[in-house]
């Protein structure tokens, strides 16, 4: 029989949620690299650039939509991407994108911090004048 685990699901511990608020209804964010894939061909755009351009000039419908459903999935995974379109409304429109970098944000591990200038490794090669 196989060893059921909590990894890859709303009860891992290690994943870090942000939350998003829609009338009354809390929903959990959580991102890895599979669900961005795997959301980009349901969706059928480049969710990756969708995180750019939320932050420099402003995703398309089509990304945010696609964003907020592979956010979405990992604590709803019975989550479709027109429910998650549903979810959106001009009213609500900062609030998902906050949600969304948020979520985006705690996927990133924290950078190592090398006490030791020594361990850094060499340093890189310069060009010659």
């Amino acid at each position: 029989m196989a060893k059921r685990t909590v990894a890859d699901t709303v009860l891992d511990p290690t994943v870090k949620y942000a939350t998003l608020e829609i009338d009354g209804t809390s929903f959990k964010l959580a991102y890895d690299f599979n669900a961005i894939a795997e959301a980009e061909k349901v969706a059928g755009c480049n969710l990756l650039l969708g995180l750019a351009k939320i932050l420099i000039s402003g995703a398309d419908a089509s990304q945010i939509r696609g964003l907020l459903y592979a956010a979405l999935r990992k604590a709803q995974p019975k989550m479709t991407i027109d429910d998650a379109g549903t979810l959106i409304r001009i009213d609500n429109l900062v609030d998902i994108q906050n949600a969304i970098l948020e979520a985006y944000r705690l996927s990133m591990p924290e950078a190592k911090k090398n006490e030791d200038p020594t361990e850094a490794g060499p340093e890189p090669a310069r060009a010659s004048a």
